[in-house]
């Protein structure tokens, strides 16, 4: 199936693609906000080190959130996750900004 956003149309695997990114990014990121949790920056008080790899995770977090909503009309949301553990292929962190860009 073809999704269409303001004019450029993405195939459902199109989606898929973004949402694998998306879950790496968010992965890699939880990772070291644990990995840095403790470590204070240096001339910027109270601001951990971890807090730069949350802000990014809650971003990437409302990104996979706008690209599950694209495919909610075609699948339930155990689909949509099977989907995207069974891709192996994932999209450019561009891409999925471009498409995110678009929603918006």
């Amino acid at each position: 199936m073809t999704i269409k956003i303001k004019d450029k149309a993405y195939t459902d695997e199109d989606i898929i693609k973004c949402l694998v990114t998306c879950e790496k990014v968010i992965s890699k990121n939880a990772y070291l906000e644990k990995k840095w949790e403790h470590y204070q920056l240096f001339g910027i008080g109270d601001y951990s080190a971890a807090e730069q790899y949350k802000e990014i995770r809650i971003e990437w977090m409302g990104y996979r959130e706008k690209l599950r909503a694209l495919l909610l009309n075609s699948y339930s949301m155990k689909e949509i996750i099977q989907k995207t553990k069974a891709c192996t292929d994932k999209a450019t962190q561009k891409i999925v900004k471009e498409i995110i860009s678009l929603i918006e």
